[in-house]
C-alpha cells in the first residue's frame, strides 16, 4: 500500500466517524439536535452530517484537491467553533472531542502538502529524449 493511499484512508475514516457521530445525534435527538448551543453553532454542527461525507465522495470521484481543500476548511472551522464552545461558552464536556479534532487538524495540515502535489517524478514515465540514437 502506498503512503498516499494510507493517508487518504485516514482522512476517509476520520470524516466517516464525523458523519456517523452527527447522524447519530440527529437520529436520537431530531433535526438541529444541539439545542443547548446557539442556533448558528447548531446549524453548523448539523450541516457537518452532509459536508463530512462530501470529502469522502470527492476523493472517490478522484477530485483530490477539491477534497483536500474542503477537508482543510471543515477542520479549521470545526476546531474554531468547538474551541469557542469549550473555552468561550463553557461546554467543557467537549474538550476531549476538541483535542481529537485538533490532532486531526494537525494531521491534515501536516499531510496536505504531500497529498496536494502530483506523484513524484520517479513514478511518472518520461518520454525518451528527442534525437537520441539509443
Amino acid at each position: 500500500m502506498s503512503l498516499r493511499r494510507l493517508l487518504l484512508g485516514v482522512y476517509a475514516i476520520c470524516f466517516a466517524i464525523g458523519t456517523f457521530t452527527h447522524a447519530q445525534h440527529i437520529w436520537h435527538y431530531g433535526f438541529l439536535p444541539y439545542r443547548f448551543a446557539p442556533l448558528p453553532t447548531n446549524i453548523f454542527w448539523t450541516a457537518l452530517t452532509l459536508i463530512d461525507p462530501l470529502v469522502i465522495l470527492l476523493f472517490l470521484l478522484r477530485r483530490r484537491r477539491s477534497a483536500l481543500s474542503l477537508a482543510l476548511a471543515i477542520m479549521v472551522s470545526d476546531v474554531a467553533v468547538n474551541s469557542y464552545a469549550v473555552f468561550g461558552s463553557g461546554y467543557g464536556e467537549f474538550a476531549p472531542a476538541l483535542a481529537l479534532q485538533s490532532a486531526f487538524l494537525g494531521f491534515v495540515l501536516g499531510s496536505i502538502g504531500f497529498l496536494w502535489a502530483d506523484p513524484p517524478l520517479s513514478v511518472r514515465t518520461a518520454p525518451p529524449p528527442r534525437g537520441s540514437c539509443g
